[in-house]
């Protein structure tokens, strides 16, 4: 049965150990993460963040055993449990697919997990235009030609990150 715990982000592993120590149990946890950049101070950093923040997904068989959910909620780096997970576990499952149908090589979320069928204006959220909203002018399967007024360009979808803007 898949869960979703709300953790502590620096406490991560040690909540995997509990999970070992205390419910002798060891789940599989899936965790996706963006590599995104941006320019400070004349330089390009890269850094990752969690897609959903602080939340994570945790499968094992037992987790249908209600002691055990219980006790989940008091291992060292749990937050809580989020309530309703029951009523996805089909869901879940397929948005983990969805998920790792998206990831590059290293294991980072692409551009092509996120649907941008319907939006008219990005911003780039890594690369060198990071923060920068553009028009877009002209959609292909993976490339965009945008505009801010000023620049037109031209790029992969694959490769730099953006939001609707």
């Amino acid at each position: 049965m898949w869960i979703v715990i709300k953790f502590k982000q620096n406490q991560f592993h040690t909540l995997k150990q509990e999970f070992k120590k205390k419910l002798e149990i060891e789940p599989n946890f899936f965790f996706p993460k963006l590599k995104l950049q941006k320019i400070k101070k004349n330089k390009l950093i890269s850094y990752v963040s969690p897609l959903l923040g602080d939340y994570i997904f945790c499968f094992h068989p037992k987790f249908s055993n209600e002691n055990i959910l219980r006790n989940v909620n008091y291992l060292k780096g749990v937050k809580f449990l989020l309530n309703g997970f029951r009523n996805y576990q089909k869901d879940i499952p397929n948005f983990i697919k969805r998920c790792k149908s998206s990831e590059d090589e290293n294991g980072y979320i692409k551009q092509t997990f996120f649907n941008f069928v319907a939006i008219d204006r990005i911003k780039f959220l890594s690369g060198p235009f990071t923060n920068i909203i553009f028009k877009i002018m002209k959609r292909q399967k993976d490339s965009m030609k945008v505009s801010d007024g000023n620049v037109n360009i031209s790029f992969s979808a694959e490769r730099y990150l953006f939001e609707a803007a």
